[in-house]
């Protein structure tokens, strides 16, 4: 059997020292992650809500406003799965034994 017909195992690369974050800082990137994600789906909500005032003066299509609707909706419904996921997931936490 020759050694070059076989496939080339790569090295494990680690982490250095210095690009592990601390606590705080995946705590305070999360977080600003969150704010953006919350952030989206409020705006969602608003452009829907402007879009049937445009549509009620007669400034778009209905089908734009239903694409509008539908979206802040879908937004809203995955932001509550994921808030329902993360508050089960801390319950879950709370009741392991240490």
């Amino acid at each position: 059997m020759d050694i070059n017909a076989l496939p080339q195992i790569s090295p494990i690369r680690t982490q250095s020292m210095q690009n592990l974050q601390t606590p705080a800082e995946v705590t305070k990137g999360f977080s600003a992650f969150l704010t953006d994600a919350l952030n989206q789906v409020n705006q969602a909500q608003v452009d829907s809500a402007n879009m049937a005032d445009r549509f009620a003066a007669g400034n778009v299509e209905i089908h734009q406003v239903t694409i509008a609707s539908q979206k802040a909706s879908v937004m809203l419904d995955l932001t509550m799965q994921v808030r329902n996921k993360v508050i089960e997931s801390y319950q879950e936490i709370m009741r392991m034994s240490i």
